[in-house]
């Protein structure tokens, strides 16, 4: 199996979060929280984290022109 291919299963099986408006599912973390030390910059700085899943369409792009490149699909 294609490393890319046992990826994407991964994150097709990977749990995701209820979305805003929805109920939180019970292993989902409470959303607000008091009395946490410095809660706000935590916060701000999880907010800007990067999601694992944004690696997909990048390696899934990189598989793809790969195995155009080794069909002899490019101008060589």
């Amino acid at each position: 199996m294609n490393p890319l291919d046992a990826l994407i299963n991964f994150i097709a099986s990977y749990p995701r979060p209820a979305l805003m408006g929805q109920e939180q599912y019970d292993w989902e973390p409470p959303r607000v929280a008091e009395g946490v030390k410095d809660r706000v910059s935590r916060l701000k700085a999880l907010g800007n984290a990067v999601d694992p899943l944004q690696a997909l369409p990048v390696l899934y792009g990189i598989k793809v022109l790969h195995e155009h490149s080794q069909k002899g699909g490019f101008l060589e």
